[in-house]
């Protein structure tokens, strides 16, 4: 029961049954079926959690168009955006004229996470196929008021959706329990409603982890509600996310722990080669792990509404397999990869010298130098030919420098 997300399980698949912003599905449907002439895009733009995504989803359900979708945790540059968005928009498609498909219909999550370099072009690609589009284009944002989206704004209907009224979270609560044949206390549903502060998806992550089948749900569980930024050392935080036995339990662990993400991510990287001692199970770990420090990059110190998507991939990290779980010894401070750095600070200032050389000489950047060219320089001076010696002398390196070189295993 636990293992699957109930915010999934329970997604509405028709506009009706998406609750709360009456007004903004009102404008939505009014758009998809009258004034996309008008304004060939739109922009949903409101706080997280209260049915943006499920909005769409359920229209695309509802009047039957294929959803295209670019979210988060694609790179959307222009490149990336011209791959995928501009095929779903510029042809009407021959299944457009069946009974059963109207066509595309592409949707850009979270436009306002549209990064810096990676995403480089991406708004200005956007604006280029909203401007010839055969096909709705509908984007979401939590903050509509970043200088970047200004261009976007002029070109797009915009419809505001406001936080989920809690006696509506209360009603899909108690629809979520009969469902799930879970006994409750009122006074315990009301209390998540009140604590998700309109966050519909939160409350209902909330409902899934403080129930447990044959047991009724009480104000009481609810307290751990309140307790969330208490004070917790590395073990306590790596020994409750480590034990969790499902994805829901290790969310919510890591939403209740207030341990620096980035001093959490590395404590996991380094303890994960002894919670996983099967081969599968350690690369699939890595691999969540990796798409985690993703999304905290993408973080950042602003991008907040991303957050979701680094707790998602670091809870799955927790229980790729919760049931070969086995007490062990914690690492906990300082992490392995400050020791690493600290013990090769000097080596990796003499490579910077290196590649800034190389650079020079080259005409490159020292990361051009540092992964092209020095891997080929390695090769050619531990085979200590005469054209060793010209390279050096070209070079002007170091007697330091080659050691360093010539002994690299890895940078």
């Amino acid at each position: 029961m636990k293992n699957d997300l109930w915010v999934e399980k329970y997604r509405p698949t028709s506009i009706k049954e998406v609750i709360g912003n009456e007004e903004a599905k009102t404008l939505f449907t009014e758009w998809i079926e009258n004034k996309r002439s008008t304004k060939k895009a739109v922009l949903l733009y409101g706080p997280p959690g209260v049915g943006k995504t499920t909005l769409v989803n359920a229209a695309a359900l509802e009047y039957n168009f294929r959803l295209i979708e670019m979210n988060a945790s694609d790179a959307r540059s222009e490149k990336a955006v011209n791959r995928i968005a501009l095929p779903a928009t510029s042809f009407a498609g021959l299944d457009k004229f069946s009974s059963e498909i109207k066509g595309n219909m592409l949707f850009l999550d979270e436009v306002d996470g549209i990064a810096g370099n990676e995403d480089r072009g991406g708004v200005n690609a956007i604006i280029k196929i909203i401007e010839n589009t055969h096909a709705p284009v509908i984007m979401a944002a939590n903050d509509p008021d970043l200088e970047k989206l200004r261009p976007l704004k002029k070109i797009c209907l915009l419809i505001k959706f406001q936080q989920t009224r809690i006696p509506l979270i209360i009603m899909a609560l108690k629809k979520i329990c009969e469902q799930e044949q879970i006994m409750y206390e009122f006074e315990a549903l009301e209390k998540i409603a009140i604590n998700s502060q309109g966050d519909v998806r939160s409350a209902i992550n909330d409902l899934q982890g403080l129930s447990e089948e044959g047991k009724t749900l009480t104000v009481q569980d609810t307290l751990a509600l309140g307790l969330r930024n208490r004070n917790i050392d590395m073990y306590d935080a790596l020994r409750g996310y480590f034990t969790a036995k499902s994805v829901v339990e290790a969310a919510s662990f890591l939403n209740s722990s207030d341990v620096e993400f980035d001093d959490l991510l590395m404590a996991i990287s380094d303890n994960m080669p002894r919670r996983y001692t099967d081969t599968v199970e350690l690369a699939k770990a890595y691999d969540y792990l990796s798409q985690a420090d993703v999304f905290r990059g993408r973080v950042g110190t602003e991008n907040w509404h991303l957050i979701k998507y680094f707790f998602n991939n670091l809870s799955q990290v927790a229980t790729v397999n919760p049931e070969s779980y086995k007490h062990f010894e914690f690492i906990t401070a300082p992490p392995i990869k400050v020791h690493t750095l600290f013990w090769t600070k000097a080596k990796r200032t003499t490579l910077n010298s290196i590649c800034a050389k190389i650079g020079n000489q080259c005409h490159v950047s020292k990361y051009e130098a540092k992964m092209i060219y020095v891997p080929y320089l390695r090769l050619m001076l531990q085979q200590k030919k005469k054209t060793s010696t010209q390279l050096i002398e070209w070079l002007k390196l170091t007697p330091e420098e080659v050691t360093v070189l010539t002994s690299l295993k890895m940078f």
